[in-house]
Order: C-alpha cells, then sequence, then structure tokens
C-alpha cells in the first residue's frame, strides 16, 4: 500500500499545499489540497475519510464532490465522525457557502453519501485498507487512524492533536508498525501555544512515542507551519534524531 502526499502543510504560506493524504489510487484522508488530480485520479478515488472538520483539512472537499458529481459513476463516500460530518454538513456543504451535494442526485444516486464511523472498531476501506478510528485531543471531532494493508503491515496517522494517551496505547497492540505519520506543528519553542491549541512539537512528539514504544519504526512529520520549518526540521532532527522526516508535496510513502 502506498500514500501519496498531496499536501503536508499545516497553514497557508507562498509553496505550501493544505494536507491531503492519497492512500493507495482510491482513498483521501482529507482534502486541504486534493482538487489538483488529475480527471481520472478523481475519478478513482471512491472515498475521503476525514481526520476532522477543520477548514485546512475539508477546504477542498468541495470541489472533490463537484468533480465526483460529474465524473463518478457512484456516490462519493465522506466518511468520518458525527461531529466532523454535522460541521461539515452545517457550515461548508449547506446550499449557501457551497452546495449540498447529498441532495443533487444523478443517475447514480447522490452524488456523496456521509457515513460516521465508529470509534476503536476496524472498518473496511478501499484497495483493501482498513482502519481504526481512535479519539484524538483536538477540535471538530478529530480522530486519529490506525491503518492495516493488505499485506498486513500497519501505519499510525495521528491527525491533528495535542498529547494523547490512547492512539498510542492502541498501536502498541499493532504487531509491524511500519511507518508512523505523526502532525508537529509548532517548534519547541512554542510548546505552550501548542498546548493551547491542542497541537504537538518535537519535544511532546518524543514523549509521545515512549507510551508506543516502538524506537525502529521511522517517523514522517507533517501538518508544519510553514513559517516554522526550519526550526521544527532543527529541533526533530536533535530529538529524534534521523528517523524523523519532514513531508512534503510530491513524496510517497509505501507500507
Amino acid at each position: 500500500m502506498y500514500v501519496d502526499v498531496l499536501g503536508a502543510d499545516g497553514g497557508k504560506h507562498s509553496g505550501s499545499s493544505l494536507v491531503a493524504m492519497k492512500v493507495g489510487p482510491s482513498l483521501l484522508i482529507d482534502a486541504g489540497s486534493a482538487a489538483s488530480l488529475r480527471d481520472d485520479e478523481q475519478r478513482a478515488i471512491e472515498a475521503v475519510l476525514l481526520t476532522h472538520a477543520h477548514l485546512d483539512h475539508i477546504l477542498e472537499l468541495g470541489f472533490v464532490a463537484d468533480a465526483a458529481a460529474s465524473l463518478r459513476d457512484a456516490p462519493l463516500r465522506v466518511l468520518g465522525s458525527h461531529a466532523a460530518l454535522q460541521a461539515v454538513r452545517t457550515h461548508y456543504m449547506n446550499d449557501l457557502v457551497w452546495p449540498d451535494f447529498s441532495r443533487i442526485r444523478t443517475t447514480h444516486g447522490p452524488a456523496i453519501v456521509y457515513e460516521t464511523i465508529e470509534d476503536r472498531v476496524w472498518m473496511d476501506l478501499p484497495g483493501g485498507l482498513s482502519a481504526m478510528p481512535v479519539p484524538v485531543n483536538h477540535g471538530a471531532g478529530a480522530r486519529g487512524f490506525l491503518l492495516r494493508s493488505p499485506g498486513g503491515r500497519a501505519a499510525i496517522y495521528t491527525g491533528d492533536t495535542g498529547p494523547s494517551t490512547e492512539i498510542w496505547e492502541r498501536a502498541r497492540e499493532l504487531p509491524d508498525i511500519a511507518m508512523i505519520i505523526a502532525e508537529v506543528s509548532f517548534p519547541d519553542s512554542m510548546t505552550d501555544l501548542a498546548i493551547a491549541s491542542d497541537h504537538l512539537t518535537p519535544g511532546l512528539l518524543e514523549r509521545e512515542l515512549r507510551a508506543l514504544d516502538r524506537p525502529g519504526a521511522p517517523i514522517y512529520a507533517f501538518h508544519l507551519k510553514p513559517w516554522y520549518r526550519q526550526e521544527i526540521d532543527r529541533d526533530l532532527s536533535r530529538r529524534l534524531g534521523d528517523r524523523a522526516v519532514l513531508l512534503m508535496r510530491g513524496d510517497r510513502l509505501e507500507f
């Protein structure tokens, strides 16, 4: 299974791209930067799995839904926690800010369908992937995900989160963790702001990883505030050495 990074930044800045990951050909995790996909790639997307409903993670969901209405021959599935989906339906695709594509009918049914995910239960996703949603310490219905590839290898995807306990405890039960995709929004010098806004720094992530106790698993950091990228990179290197890598648009990971 592969992960193509469509966007990995935690803010808008010249040259930055908001968070969106394409897992295999048919699944998006978040849709901050997803409308750049080619028509054939858009057509192949079957589902969008939302970590939460903050704007930098759903900004281009409306454009993906717009494309789905004309390019797909089946409804696009939009999956997330009840709180995340409620926010999208109430404040975004509400026929005011953007059309409510769940009410737009095509010859194959609605353009999109909303599906509420169940916490702490493995669910099947396109491409043979399975995922377990785990509540994390962030707003807007935030969930992190434990992921399993068809081959049985696992990955941890934190989504946006501050210090959280459960996702690491659940992940310890996985036998083969190939990688950890973790948010690191601020440098260590801004730990107070990170905690106040429910995000991580390199130092906070290092502390979280002790609960996981998998020192060999590589770490891919995303959601960096782009204007602090160099400082975050320096702090990550100091704390985690070459085990940690900063993600950028265009990267591909495999597990």
